[in-house]
């Protein structure tokens, strides 16, 4: 075992029992302790044990003994200047990440650590290092994430059609219904998603191997939130049409039924123009601008359902899985406001 003989005068002895006695810096108590230790001609391993740290600290204490003396246990970083992050430099931070490398005259489409700090010498300079960037950055709430892909087309007339679809909502009579419509697909191999792990230890999907889908057409009253669903074996304009015809059924006393929906094909077809003509004109739909999925407010209800149901579920057959799927449906039937994330199991 290396012993190491650190030694105190009793003078020097009484002022590092008095000051580890009123400290209340754990490091410079730590610091007074190991001093104190080494003095009674405990190991250097011993040491380290009783006071919980590693050999290294114990090594350090005495280096920074042998070169300050008593003055080594007094924690240096009270001494230093002002600190150097200031309001200034987290607005630069915050500007950067508004903008990216390529427009500071960087050839690299993201930022990156090493990159702030170059760029803040640049405009300010202040030198910072790279630790210090990262804990700025986690005080300055900013993560490093994946972005997300949004396709951005530019089309004719979008807000024209908008506006015609709000003025709808807005001005139209009580006795017509106006719906959002849209068709979610249904995988029997689980969708996969985030949860909840034990440490070490990494949530295992069982997956059938072959997949099988179901289609599903739904329909969501924007005035009761209450939905309207058939289930279907492909995505085809009989899917739709099953659909419309249960509204009709189901609205019988409505003026005028007015699904917003999306531009697919089935959504189009001759076949369906001959349902709409022969229903008596009584359905008229209106299409939303191509590209434009967060103005369906029934694609919310597809990803609750996807959360709720297909992401890493279990059933070993389409059949089960649908019959949760419905379940989860009628229960999003209460109300448009109604939040089901907590929703429990039928009994």
């Amino acid at each position: 075992m290396a012993i190491i003989q650190v030694k105190l005068y009793r003078a020097q002895r009484r002022r590092i029992e008095k000051h580890y006695k009123n400290t209340k810096s754990r490091v410079e108590a730590a610091r007074c302790r190991i001093l104190l230790l080494l003095n009674e001609g405990k190991s250097v391993q011993l040491v380290s044990k009783i006071v919980g740290c590693v050999r290294s600290t114990v090594y350090y204490t005495v280096y920074r003994f042998e070169d300050n003396g008593e003055d080594c246990i007094y924690d240096q970083r009270n001494l230093i200047g002002p600190r150097k992050v200031t309001h200034e430099v987290e607005e630069k931070i915050l500007e950067y990440i508004d903008k990216t490398p390529k427009e500071y005259g960087w050839h690299r489409s993201n930022w990156t650590i090493e990159l702030f700090a170059m760029q803040l010498k640049n405009d300010i300079g202040v030198t910072l290092s790279t630790g210090c960037i990262s804990g700025l950055l986690k005080e300055l709430g900013c993560k490093r994430r994946r972005p997300c892909q949004v396709l951005r087309i530019p089309v004719r007339g979008r807000r024209k059609i908008l506006k015609k679809i709000e003025k709808l909502l807005r001005k139209s009579s009580p006795d017509d219904e106006i719906f959002y419509e849209d068709e979610a697909d249904v995988d029997l191999n689980p969708k996969i998603g985030s949860t909840y792990m034990k440490k070490g230890k990494q949530l295992k999907v069982i997956t059938p191997g072959k997949n099988v889908k179901r289609y599903i057409a739904g329909a969501m009253n924007t005035r009761t939130g209450k939905v309207i669903y058939t289930v279907g074996q492909r995505k085809n304009t009989d899917l739709f049409i099953s659909l419309l015809s249960k509204m009709l059924k189901t609205y019988k006393k409505a003026k005028k039924i007015h699904p917003i929906l999306d531009n697919y094909i089935i959504h189009k077809s001759k076949k369906l123009i001959r349902f709409l003509n022969s229903s008596g004109k009584k359905i008229k739909l209106h299409f939303l601008p191509p590209y434009s999925p967060n103005e369906n407010k029934i694609e919310r209800l597809w990803k609750q359902m996807h959360d709720h149901v297909t992401r890493n579920h279990k059933h070993p057959n389409i059949e089960l899985l649908m019959q949760d799927i419905e379940i989860f449906l009628k229960n999003a039937q209460a109300g448009k406001n109604r939040k089901i994330s907590t929703m429990r199991m039928a009994a």
